[in-house]
């Protein structure tokens, strides 16, 4: 019977933020003795990024196609705790605790089809002339993304768009298009409510329809084999308004996008970049290109207390930040003893996931999803009272995992 492994964290679900210390223990259940170097706990936070292109050469003046491989990584956290050392460990229960401080820098665990951000707490049996056993247990962590600290965030969003409909040997007025958004940032399961006012100057021409989308943009960067960027864009929610503006009218449309569960939009420059914007495009039919406005939004973890439906219940939603400068107290991870913790998702992918192929088979977890927090019902009247803080005393919670597969 092969060995099994428990992992125990202090919460119900492995969910961290930055500046927070992951407490646990690990029960190890062995049914024979294993000869060994060293039994150690490994906890592993790294960006990885990959991607295949096709080139064409030429070699002796016949042309060839081959496969660039481009690669990067990047460390934020690799710490190595022995709990046992060289000799036979006996059959039996082994228990082993750890307590791993997260450092303020480590950005937020996602999953993309050309990169991953992840964290990991490994048991490792390192063993003489076999395979290693590897136990994993992945966890989020999350960077604390206060919005409450950008004052400039509460300022209206406002962009306009003037198109002419120039066809030759037709012309016509322009349409002009404004998109109001009432914050320049928002928290995952919020609601951006948004204002569209049209213009149809044109003489000859009818509208077909607006759609209006949230749009996710991931930025990768490889170093090797060289410096190399790749963009890759989701749209996460799309609201489409099937209503024509006619020539010569105007119309003013109020709709909302909801926000998906996803990581926060990226603060510092890093091999795996993520950004958001509003994307509006005007179907104008015919032989005309869609006139289109983007704007760029902030996207946190601790919505804008003014942002809420019931601003004047926000204070119980809004987490306690230390008396710090405010770069640094956004940075900070919350406190909720005072105040009602947000649920948290699993996040909304996109098309592909990343595959690690640097990683044994039997030992991939590619399969985790990150989670993030969702403020779905934030500071409504019907909102439940808050619930009393997490408690350090409270007995742990079992996180078990698969047993491995051995070569």
């Amino acid at each position: 019977m092969p060995s099994e492994c428990v992992f125990e964290f202090d919460r119900p679900n492995p969910i961290y933020y930055s500046g927070e210390t992951v407490n646990g223990r690990i029960t190890l259940r062995t049914t024979s003795s294993k000869s060994v170097n060293a039994v150690y706990i490994l906890f592993e936070g790294e960006a990885k990024v990959r991607w295949e292109e096709r080139r064409t050469r030429t070699v002796n003046g016949k042309s060839q196609s081959y496969t660039e491989h481009f690669r990067g990584h990047e460390s934020y956290l690799n710490t190595r705790t022995n709990v046992f050392g060289e000799g036979e460990l006996p059959p039996g229960t082994h228990t082993y605790t750890f307590c791993i401080p997260l450092p303020l820098e480590c950005p937020t665990s996602c999953v993309e089809k050309y990169g991953k951000i992840s964290y990991e707490v490994q048991l490792v049996l390192d063993r003489s002339w076999r395979f290693n056993n590897v136990f994993k247990q992945p966890i989020t962590v999350l960077q604390t993304y206060n919005l409450n600290m950008y004052s400039d965030l509460l300022l209206p969003l406002k962009n306009e768009d003037i198109k002419y409909f120039c066809c030759w040997p037709c012309s016509s007025g322009p349409v002009i298009s404004t998109l109001i958004i009432p914050f320049g940032g928002y928290a995952p399961g919020q609601k951006i409510n948004y204002t569209l006012h049209i213009d149809n100057r044109s003489v000859g021409y009818d509208l077909e329809g607006i759609e209006i989308s949230l749009r996710q943009k991931y930025e990768f960067k490889a170093s090797t084999p060289h410096h190399k960027y790749k963009e890759h864009t989701n749209t996460l929610a799309t609201e489409f308004q099937a209503e024509r503006v006619l020539r010569l009218s105007k119309r003013e449309i109020n709709a909302t996008l909801v926000i998906p569960p996803v990581p926060p939009t990226s603060r510092t420059s890093r091999i795996i970049n993520v950004s958001y914007s509003i994307l509006m495009a005007i179907k104008t039919g015919d032989c005309h290109t869609d006139s289109e406005i983007e704007m760029p939004i902030i996207i946190g973890t601790i919505p804008l207390a003014q942002s809420a439906v019931n601003p004047t219940t926000a204070a119980q939603w809004i987490p306690q930040t230390p008396d710090t400068p405010a770069g640094a107290a956004a940075d900070m991870p919350p406190s909720y003893d005072n105040c009602k913790p947000p649920p948290f998702e699993a996040a909304t992918h996109i098309g592909e996931k990343f595959i690690d192929t640097d990683v044994n088979e039997h030992d991939r977890t590619d399969d985790f999803i990150p989670r993030y927090p969702m403020y779905t019902n934030f500071a409504t009247p019907s909102a439940p009272p808050p619930e009393a803080g997490y408690r350090p005393d409270a007995p742990l919670l079992h996180m078990p995992t698969a047993p491995p597969q051995y070569n």
